[in-house]
């Protein structure tokens, strides 16, 4: 025996049920952010030609190269205020405005964050290859004595776009980026010399965000706003909406690994099978 509920209650239960479905959509959608954050960077590595040393002033360094270094020491690569762009969210702007309590600068705390991730990541990636490698902080002054290779580099763009725009829309808009200068010496008894430079390019790509997963109307008119709830859900989890500049950073640290690697290996320093492949400019 059928019921035929009232019109109001049909309604309600019909309202209900799609209300059901959205949320659903909405939660994997979210589920599924920080993996698109993770896993849609595109990268790349530019080599250079090194600056050719003075034999009469790095002679040492020169014939100590043939030898595999006593250590590999990562400095945590300089930066300039001028080459940091914020987060560009409205959303952030206003947070940062009222709820920042901090005299730093926001762009060097973003800077020196993502250069202390791709200086862990490169000696994470090169233990992990048999290569022995130890860090330098920024605000260190330890000095390695003997036999070593050294990775210097600068950050010449780090922009963090703008993260709801890139969460919401995808396909490239508010895109994060971050590119860095790199330069590898090997120092013996005081003398450098030159053995390696390259440039790197590491961003946000072009994956459609959450209006392609669940649509434009539901976006902005749904039962709960979306971008409302995507910012606050951010704010809460912070791995889904402040550590896009994090993955770019550890994503190009390993880059830059994987070409010491190579290089390692053509010195004879490592197997030919632990070489790691490169994303290289011209591929």
């Amino acid at each position: 025996m059928f019921h035929i509920l009232p019109k109001s209650r049909r309604w309600y239960h019909t309202r209900l049920h799609s209300c059901s479905l959205r949320s659903v959509q909405f939660a994997a959608c979210l589920i599924s952010i920080s993996a698109i954050l993770v896993g849609c960077a595109r990268l790349s590595v530019s080599p250079q030609s090194a600056q050719r040393p003075d034999p009469a002033a790095s002679l040492h360094a020169i014939e100590s190269e043939r030898f595999v270094p006593a250590w590999i020491v990562v400095n945590d690569f300089t930066f300039s205020p001028l080459s940091v762009s914020e987060n560009s969210s409205p959303v952030y702007r206003a947070k940062e405005l009222l709820l920042s309590n901090s005299e730093e600068d926001p762009r060097v705390k973003i800077a020196r964050d993502a250069a202390a991730s791709l200086s862990d990541q490169t000696i994470r990636r090169l233990d992990k290859v048999g290569l022995t490698a130890i860090r330098i902080r920024a605000d260190s002054e330890a000095k390695m004595p003997g036999n070593n290779l050294v990775v210097t580099g600068r950050l010449i763009n780090v922009d963090e776009g703008n993260r709801l725009t890139r969460i919401a829309f995808g396909l490239g808009a508010g895109e994060a980026s971050l590119d860095t200068q790199v330069h590898v010496f090997r120092v013996a008894q005081g003398e450098w010399a030159e053995v390696l430079a390259f440039s790197t390019h590491a961003d946000s790509g072009k994956l459609p965000g959450m209006a392609e997963s669940v649509g434009f109307g539901f976006l902005f008119i749904g039962p709960i706003t979306m971008l409302s709830s995507i910012s606050d859900a951010a704010s809460a989890g912070q791995k889904i909406y402040s550590t896009q500049m994090d993955v770019l950073a550890a994503q190009t640290g390993d880059q830059i690994a994987r070409y010491l690697s190579q290089y390692s290996a053509d010195q004879g320093w490592i197997p030919p099978s632990r070489a790691k492949s490169v994303n290289l400019a011209t591929d």
